[in-house]
């Protein structure tokens, strides 16, 4: 018995020595004035500015921005504005912002904010909620100060940085700052974009999964490669299209389809598009040219726009094209249909997009920049392993990049994550049994039995809203506020059943996965429209009385015939972009079907 008290007193003591010698080893440095941040070492770059805001001032909505409108920067309490230029190449220049709330008000993480389009400017619209809410939150121009390609000809190592390169070393250097600011790095990490945001975000999870604990990707631009082929695709058939008759297609789509898909015909857009078939031919002239109905040229263009590009010379699927009821907004890119090819792609300032061969010049393109700036890999196994939350969202009224590819890529992430299909088997054995068996049992290689039980996998740590008459990163006629992240959208309640990011971090501190969100339409900052956006493959149905512009008069309803059909459809791309050997086609393949009349 004394022996044991003796041995108990020793272990008593060595493990307080141990407790107290890890304390002391995690004891906080002594925290840095913002002034003296300028001293801060990066590991590739300065920092170049660290000014104290205790005031409202006036910015930009985004640096570098040709013409770019003010906006007033105001929070509750004091910040620190830091500047660095980072250089991680002898051609690298990326200049980053980061923002830290004073000690007393930060909530302990940091937030990586992502940007749009070519980018060519740190997106200040995007930092300000995320500082208020009491983030140090940062941003990048990825590495130049233009939003045309220009800047890509003959500079490969900024085309990296804006590819993958830049959102990770501002990661990294922002912890560093961080760090020196409070005296310790930042307990959790966030990231949220949209558009190429959404690349960015989508990028950060398969390249970097160790930077970020969890990551908001709205709208991605993911298979960036053969998003560019559709906006070239979509240009042609623009040109035969008058674009007077585009609201007046919606219109006729919307008399068939709306209301009778869960949704209310009152809306004006659809609750649920997949489920329309609305055939174009349909608004056939039978006389001469009129505003309400389509010559056969504009009917052939509008049947492409739905279709998407592919490849004539095997049939092969390049790009989902848009959604039925999204035609009022169709538009072309110009930048990214003869500048990009010209200065990153073909570097060659004779391209002509008219003369475009879905072909060859795809194939130059994936091989070119593919494997550096596509962020459609399925295998997330890596973030997931560590721990990793993602949320991604598109609007289904999106008129910029396709929804459809987004869907697609969560289904490729719950085969390939969730159910362990191997894309190295190119024999296509995987998929012998994965052919939507109602019986659920298949004999495929995957992990699981069944396609429910690999989504059920994937919502542990991946999770999808489709938001009904929401436009591209927001906005539209659809309740939007949920996804809030630039000043331009509708902002609701900042609630973790109300907003995204508040989801998100409910979900990595709490461990509540988000099965809806609760969203608003505003016109003139009254809510007039709330309805729940349900979790994939869940999908809100309006009960069929009461408001319903209420809450009340709406319910998440079961999805799993439309998810069984969905992930069907994703394995045929996979089967075929496997026997194809393009993998850069990934999410999005298969083969044309003729369109239904």
């Amino acid at each position: 018995m004394k022996q044991w008290r003796v041995f108990a007193i020793a272990f008593l003591f060595c493990s307080a020595l141990s407790t107290a010698m890890l304390l002391t080893a995690r004891s906080p440095i002594a925290a840095t004035a913002c002034a003296s941040l300028t001293s801060a070492h990066l590991l590739d770059g300065t920092v170049t500015s660290a000014t104290d805001i205790t005031a409202p001032f006036t910015t930009t909505a985004n640096s570098n921005a040709a013409n770019a409108a003010t906006i007033t920067v105001s929070a509750p309490f004091p910040f620190c504005k830091v500047t660095a230029t980072l250089t991680p190449t002898a051609d690298s220049s990326i200049q980053m912002e980061l923002w830290m709330p004073d000690a007393a008000h930060w909530n302990g993480k940091f937030l990586g904010v992502g940007n749009g389009a070519l980018t060519g400017a740190i997106w200040h619209t995007s930092m300000v909620r995320p500082l208020q809410g009491g983030y140090a939150v940062a941003n990048s121009d990825l590495g130049h100060p233009i939003s045309s390609a220009n800047w890509a000809l003959g500079h490969p190592e900024k085309v990296n940085d804006y590819a993958y390169r830049g959102d990770h070393v501002t990661a990294q250097a922002s912890k560093t700052i961080v760090d020196a600011f409070y005296g310790h790095r930042p307990r959790l990490s966030y990231f949220h974009g949209c558009s190429n945001g959404g690349h960015q975000a989508l990028m950060e999870a398969q390249r970097y999964p160790e930077d970020y604990d969890a990551i908001i990707a709205g709208a991605p631009w993911n298979q960036w490669t053969h998003q560019n082929v559709e906006f070239i695709s979509r240009a042609i058939a623009l040109e035969s299209l008058n674009p007077a008759k585009r609201s007046m297609i919606t219109a006729a789509v919307v008399a068939q389809c709306g209301g009778r898909d869960g949704g209310v015909l009152a809306d004006g857009y659809l609750n649920e598009p997949q489920r329309c078939h609305f055939n174009p031919a349909s608004l056939l002239c039978t006389g001469a040219d009129a505003p309400t109905c389509l010559t056969a040229t504009e009917v052939a263009a509008v049947e492409k726009i739905y279709e998407g590009p592919s490849d004539p010379s095997n049939g092969l699927r390049l790009f989902p094209g848009f959604e039925r009821g999204s035609e009022f907004g169709w538009v072309g890119f110009g930048a990214f249909i003869n500048n990009l090819w010209q200065n990153m792609i073909v570097e060659d300032p004779s391209f002509d997009f008219h003369n475009f061969d879905y072909t060859s010049d795809v194939a130059f393109f994936d091989a070119k920049l593919a494997a550096r700036i596509n962020s459609n890999d399925p295998d997330l196994s890596v973030f997931k392993a560590r721990g990793g939350k993602l949320l991604m969202w598109h609007g289904w009224t999106d008129t910029t990049l396709e929804p459809r590819s987004s869907l697609n890529y969560y289904n490729s992430v719950v085969a390939v994550t969730g159910g362990g299909l191997r894309l190295s088997d190119r024999s296509g054995d995987d998929f012998d049994d994965h052919d939507h068996d109602k019986d659920d049992h298949h004999r495929g290689r995957g992990r699981h039995n069944s396609p429910r039980e690999n989504l059920e996998d994937t919502q542990e740590f991946f999770r999808l809203f489709l938001a009904p008459g929401v436009n591209h990163c927001g906005g539209g006629s659809g309740p939007n506020s949920s996804f809030a992240y630039t000043l331009a959208n509708d902002v609701g309640a900042m609630d973790a059943d109300h907003d995204i990011l508040a989801a998100l971090d409910r979900w990595v501190e709490h461990g509540v996965a988000p099965n809806r969100l609760i969203s608003s339409h505003f016109t003139a900052g009254v809510a007039d429209k709330t309805r729940p956006i349900c979790a994939y493959p869940q999908i809100a149905r309006y009960k069929g009385q009461g408001d319903p512009n209420q809450l009340s008069s709406w319910a998440c309803t079961d999805g799993t015939e439309r998810f069984e059909r969905d992930y069907h459809d994703e394995l045929q791309n996979i089967r075929s972009d496997i026997k194809t050997d393009d993998l850069d086609n990934l999410p999005n393949g298969g083969f044309v079907k003729k369109p239904r009349h």
